[in-house]
C-alpha cells in the first residue's frame, strides 16, 4: 500500500502562485498532470480541463458574436 504525501498549506499557497505566472503555471500544470506520484495530479488534471473547456466556450461565444456583426454588416449594406 503506498501512503500518500500530504500537502501542507504553504505548499498549496506555492501551488496557487505558481498557476498565476502565465507560462510557468501551464508548464507546472502539465508536469504535475504527468507525475502520477505527485499529489497534485488529479488536480491539475481537472485545472487542465476546466481551462480548456472554458476556452472552447469562449471561442464559440467570439466566432458566434462575429457572425452576427458580419450578418449585421451584410444586412446594413
Amino acid at each position: 500500500m503506498q501512503t500518500e504525501k500530504q500537502m501542507t498549506l504553504k505548499d498549496w499557497i506555492l501551488t496557487l502562485i505558481l498557476l498565476f505566472i502565465p507560462i510557468v503555471g501551464l508548464i507546472m500544470l502539465i508536469i504535475w498532470a504527468t507525475d502520477k506520484q505527485d499529489p497534485r495530479n488529479i488536480f491539475a488534471k481537472a485545472y487542465l480541463i476546466v481551462s480548456a473547456g472554458m476556452l472552447a466556450i469562449v471561442f464559440i461565444f467570439y466566432v458566434l458574436i462575429f457572425l452576427f456583426i458580419l450578418f449585421i454588416g451584410v444586412m446594413a449594406a
